[in-house]
């Protein structure tokens, strides 16, 4: 369970092995070839970053702003986004006090509120996701936080570039319901009672994550390692679906694309399974 929750902390971010045919020294490639009349860019974030951490360079915001559609994981302008994402979250029939027990419950709250400055009880009628998000951005020890998608979504707005999602908010609602409520109350229990390992963790990834380099990303991956149903809910079975609609929409006009590292590597990474469709992916400075 640590285990998959050290990809979970990234859950959007998680990292895999980078199968590309040519050194893998960048996090913005180049999708080119095929056919196509002009070039689109697919870009490997990590969710939340320290401010100071999220660098945005002249040559990312050109990709952005010289693309015809922008593309994160979901529609980020979404009205109400955040207000849906809530109501899908509830539990109808249960609570986090009942899952945990109310023998745990108590530590864990006065933990949670250490972390968070909540208190537990205000998340307690949402799905154990819920409380773990929170404690995932507070892994994070800087006062000023930054999402690379939120950023790059208001490059787009600020350039009329229009903002498009691979998925639904009920697609991802999905992959989280494939994670039974007991491993979520475990994830959970787990990440509050060792908080520090979990920052160690994360410090740990950002560090190899600002190096840019897919295949020490894989490498960290391996050695810390994730069971294979939890890989293919959060990683595989969502590439499958999101290259069909990667591949319409650079047919159709240049397109910028922003999803988790942890997408682009490995045999059924969004790198290689564009690769199989016949496009060259080259890595660009930036």
């Amino acid at each position: 369970m640590k285990k998959a929750l050290l990809l979970f902390l990234v859950s959007l971010t998680g990292f895999f092995h980078s199968w590309s045919q040519q050194p893998a020294n960048s996090l913005l490639w180049k999708i080119s070839g095929n056919g196509l009349q002009q070039d689109s860019y697919l870009f490997g974030s990590f969710h939340i970053l320290c401010k100071d951490d999220l660098k945005i360079s002249d040559t990312l915001k050109s990709k952005i702003a010289n693309a015809k559609v922008f593309y994160s994981e979901i529609k980020l302008d979404e009205e109400g986004m955040e207000a849906k994402m809530a109501l899908k979250m509830r539990m109808q029939n249960t609570t986090l006090e009942a899952l945990i027990g109310k023998s745990d419950y108590a530590m864990v709250n006065e933990r949670f509120q250490q972390i968070t400055n909540l208190p537990l009880q205000m998340l307690d009628h949402f799905k154990p996701f819920m409380a773990i998000s929170l404690l995932t951005i507070n892994t994070l020890s800087c006062k000023e936080k930054s999402s690379p998608e939120t950023e790059f979504a208001k490059i787009a707005k600020e350039n009329k570039v229009p903002n498009l999602g691979l998925e639904t908010i009920d697609d991802q609602i999905a992959v989280i319901d494939k994670w039974s409520l007991d491993s979520q109350i475990h994830a959970l229990t787990e990440s509050v009672l060792h908080f520090d390992s979990s920052k160690r963790a994360l410090k740990e990834m950002i560090a190899i994550y600002k190096q840019r380099n897919v295949d020490s990303l894989y490498q960290y991956m391996k050695e810390k390692g994730t069971s294979d149903d939890f890989e293919l809910d959060m990683l595989i079975t969502r590439n499958h679906n999101w290259v069909p609609i990667i591949e319409t929409a650079i047919k159709q006009q240049p397109a910028f694309f922003v999803v988790g590292a942890g997408h682009l590597g490995g045999p059924d990474g969004v790198l290689n399974l564009l690769r199989k469709r016949g496009y060259r992916l080259t890595p660009v400075n930036y």
